[in-house]
Order: structure tokens, then C-alpha cells, then sequence
């Protein structure tokens, strides 16, 4: 894999790795938490020749270089199976039991992120958690709506409004639309696959009606690969939409802002 002159991987102390994971794409950044002018993503197809854990594994394998003694490993697992349980009610012991009775019939490994007084449960593969705890050095793993949680919270949070954020995902047909309330609580977030314009349209309407959403004074927000939805279904509903462009710390060019997931971009911002 091709890496510029300005990392040098004899050193991987200094830099920082993180790895995306989608259900039909691999990526990852290395990057420099203190040179802004050090940063590198890249994007790898998977196919499909090979399974999900057979594809990241052969990249690995092949690359040399992700298992390295890293400043810090991240691994960001995105796909649309997740729950959020409040502290109060959240038990360790019966994650699995939790997880299963919101999201039936998926398989793997349940793993938790945590998120103000919350647990996010998500599952990814048991047999890539393995891998990848065996092959990374010291890594950590997310879910992909963790750091847009704290984003969109964060943004405007003062505006006194109920917000609406729909993030376009990139390469994997994704849409993940998070809402909170004027008083800056999160009222619902989900995530769903869809090609089609129309069912966002529908999608994002029928949340915003049932958190009872007014149309002229609340705010929707628009994120990441956006350029494929051509719908103005939206722009008729709703008065105040705006598009969302987030602002790293690294010197980025036109093309890296376009091809990086707005969940990437939001663990620096």
C-alpha cells in the first residue's frame, strides 16, 4: 500500500491508526495528533471473492504494517444493528440478553461503547474481534454512531431549537438520522441501508413527525455523501435545512473531505 514520504513507519510510535469497518468496505487513516500536516486515508475494496473476516484479514496480512506498536489503534465498526441502554438499567452480565431483544437474529460478539450515562450495544463478527485483538496492537473499538452522537450534540447546542441530523455514509448505502430535543437531549437515533431517495425522504418525515418536529422553526441537518440524494420532497416539508461541513484539524484537500466518513472525521473535531 502506497503511504507518503511524510510518515515514517519506523516510528509508528508517533502516529496514530484507524480503521474503519463496514459491511462491504475497509479503510484507515494514519495520521499525527500533532503535526496537522501528517495525515493519510486510503480506502481498500474488499470484493466478493472473499468473506467480511477473510477480506480484512488478507489486507492485513498483505499490508505488513497495521499491526505496528501504534501511539493509539481505533477500530470503528459500522453497521446498522445497535442500542442504546441508560446506565441506570444497563448490566453486564445481560448485554447479550439486552442486545438480543432490540436486534434479533444477528450473529457475533456484543460489544458496548459508552456514551454519556449510556451503553451503546453493537455486535461485530466474534471470529474478526478475535483477529484483529490478536493482529493490532492494543486496539480499541467503537460503533460508528458513537462519535456522531457526541458531534451532533455538540453542534448548535445552545440554539434552544430540536434538531434533526441525517449523515449520508459513505460506500455503504448507509443513512443514520440522530434528532434531539431543544433542551439538547437525544430523542432517537437509527440507522438504516437504502439507494433509494425517496425512502430517505419518507425515512426522515416520519421521524420527524412522530418527535413532533415543528416545520418552520426547527432545524435539519444534512452530513457526509450527500451528493446522491436528489430529492426536494424535504426542502418542501421543512423550512430550515442546512448542510453540515466539518471542520478537521488536518490540512485536507477536496477529494480526502469528499471520501472521508463524516463518524472518521468527527473522532478529531
Amino acid at each position: 500500500m502506497f503511504l507518503p514520504e511524510n510518515i515514517d513507519l519506523a516510528h509508528s510510535e508517533k502516529y496514530s491508526l484507524s480503521i474503519r469497518v463496514s459491511p462491504n468496505g475497509f479503510s484507515f487513516c494514519i495520521y499525527s495528533p500533532k503535526d496537522p500536516a501528517v495525515f493519510h486515508y486510503q480506502e481498500t475494496p474488499l470484493g466478493k471473492k472473499l468473506s467480511l473476516v477473510e477480506g480484512v484479514q488478507k489486507i492485513i496480512f498483505d499490508s505488513g504494517f497495521f499491526g505496528l506498536s501504534f501511539k493509539e489503534t481505533i477500530v470503528t465498526i459500522a453497521s446498522p444493528h445497535y442500542t442504546l441502554v441508560p446506565d441506570a438499567f444497563f448490566d453486564t452480565k445481560q448485554k447479550q440478553e439486552c442486545f438480543d431483544f432490540n436486534c434479533y437474529d444477528i450473529d457475533g460478539i456484543v460489544l458496548s461503547d459508552q456514551w454519556n450515562d449510556c451503553h451503546l450495544l453493537y455486535k461485530m463478527d466474534a471470529n474478526l474481534h478475535s483477529f484483529l485483538l490478536r493482529h493490532l496492537w492494543n486496539p480499541t473499538f467503537q460503533h460508528s454512531i458513537t462519535p456522531l452522537l457526541t458531534f451532533f450534540q455538540r453542534f448548535e447546542d445552545n440554539c434552544r431549537k430540536n434538531r434533526c441530523f441525517v449523515d449520508f455514509h459513505h460506500h455503504d448505502s448507509s443513512i443514520s438520522v440522530v434528532c434531539f430535543s431543544s433542551e439538547n437531549n437525544l430523542l432517537s437515533a437509527s440507522t438504516f441501508s437504502t439507494t433509494c431517495a425517496h425512502d430517505v425522504s419518507y425515512f426522515v418525515a416520519s421521524i420527524w413527525e412522530q418527535n413532533e418536529f415543528d416545520q418552520t422553526e426547527d432545524k435539519l441537518y444534512f452530513s457526509g455523501n450527500i451528493e446522491w440524494y436528489q430529492s426536494d420532497i424535504l426542502k418542501k416539508l421543512i423550512k430550515n435545512m442546512e448542510i453540515i461541513e466539518l471542520r478537521s484539524p488536518f490540512l485536507l484537500d477536496v477529494k480526502q473531505k469528499k471520501l472521508i466518513p463524516t463518524d472518521i472525521l468527527a473522532n478529531f473535531v
